[in-house]
């Protein structure tokens, strides 16, 4: 059975110069062993101040020693430990694999600066890599990994969902590794990404590896296909004008066809675009009725010829009510923007959405109107 002082004898380890003479010519192991313990004892506060300064110092011994096998053990010791002096950290951090790789995952003490230089100055994969994996990774230290260009790195990091990535760096990943199945399906599986990023990985990878991405992902896949869905950026969307050229109505169907907007969708993001005359063109098309009894039909204040092209040529059914507020809002608007003369596309498409909420206060009255503000609203901003 231990005695008092048996337990005051384990709490407390008396450290002098002695002592750091005697493990200098230690055997091997019993230097492990020390160093070990003398870890354990400073992480414990087990030491006075005067014997943490001289423990202190022993760690700054035991980083130039000859044997990576005791620096080593040093660094497994002291990698959780946020009270190490910083330069036995850096000192550790700049060491060779064996050593440097566990302080560079979870030592506190490094900081985002020690991290980017690291990164900067090291050619070592592993070293960045293991960066990489730290907890809650900023956005400055993911730029710099990012910068690597070094695909094992790049995946690695999108690996760990405490990773803050920017939307900037998103991209630039996207646009070096789309054709790496391996880093696309990395990003494929992270919780959350911006719908721009989503977009662009839909939109730029390459068919193949998109399908065989779904096979192997496909509850990531529909989390992405419904974001695409509900929150289309119309970022990408460009000013078409207000004329029905052929030319005009290719340049929007090309579009469309790259943003992977449904043909029965086409129509009414022509619409929120405050674009008229291609809605009309569109449905001439799609119901095969001339252009100008589209033009008559879609006159009718009663929306009656409007319900029967919009039946006809087979638009969501869930969206006619909220599309049918949209284009008597247009039709409002008509007498200060004539749909044949060019204005400011975003000036337009705000006073739509002003337009919208004068008529329906209540949004919440017509079932989707949310869904059609939110793609005039993102037209109405977009430069």
């Amino acid at each position: 059975m231990s005695s008092k002082k048996d337990e005051n004898n384990d709490k407390s380890m008396v450290l002098s110069e002695e002592d750091i003479q005697k493990l200098i010519k230690s055997p091997f192991d019993k230097k492990i062993d020390i160093t070990k313990k003398i870890a354990e004892y400073y992480k414990s506060g087990g030491f006075d101040e005067e014997q943490m300064i001289t423990a202190a110092r022993i760690f700054g011994t035991l980083v130039k020693d000859t044997e990576v096998e005791i620096r080593k053990t040093l660094a497994e010791a002291i990698k959780d430990n946020s009270e190490i002096p910083h330069e036995i950290i850096m000192s550790l951090a700049q060491d060779v694999q064996e050593v440097s790789l566990p302080v560079l995952e979870f030592s506190e003490v490094l900081t985002d600066v020690d991290l980017i230089e690291i990164v900067h100055s090291s050619q070592d994969t592993e070293k960045q890599k293991s960066i990489s994996k730290r907890y809650d990774v900023s956005e400055d230290v993911t730029d710099a990994l990012v910068e690597t260009h070094n695909d094992q790195v790049v995946d690695s990091l999108l690996h760990n969902e405490t990773a803050h990535v920017s939307e900037e760096a998103y991209t630039h990943i996207v646009e070096e590794f789309k054709d790496n199945e391996h880093v696309m399906e990395a990003m494929v599986e992270r919780e959350s990404l911006p719908v721009s990023v989503i977009e662009n990985l839909a939109h730029t990878i390459s068919n193949s590896i998109y399908a065989g991405l779904a096979d192997r992902h496909p509850e990531a896949f529909s989390r992405m296909d419904n974001v695409i869905k509900k929150s289309r950026d119309m970022a990408t969307m460009k000013v078409i004008g207000l004329r029905s050229s052929d030319a005009e109505y290719y340049q929007f169907t090309q579009l469309m066809e790259k943003l992977k907007i449904s043909d029965e969708l086409a129509p009414i993001y022509a619409l929120c675009m405050a674009n008229m005359n291609i809605f009309e063109v569109k449905i001439a098309r799609m119901t095969q009725t001339p252009v100008l009894n589209v033009r008559t039909l879609l006159d009718d204040s009663s929306n009656k010829g409007f319900k029967v092209l919009y039946d006809r040529a087979s638009l969501p059914e869930g969206l006619y009510y909220a599309s049918a507020v949209l284009i008597n809002a247009l039709r409002k608007l008509n007498e200060k923007y004539p749909k044949n003369t060019d204005h400011d596309k975003k000036e337009i498409a705000g006073h739509l959405e002003l337009k919208i909420y004068e008529m329906v206060p209540d949004t919440n009255e017509v079932p989707n109107l949310d869904y059609i503000l939110s793609l005039v609203s993102h037209y109405a901003v977009t430069d």
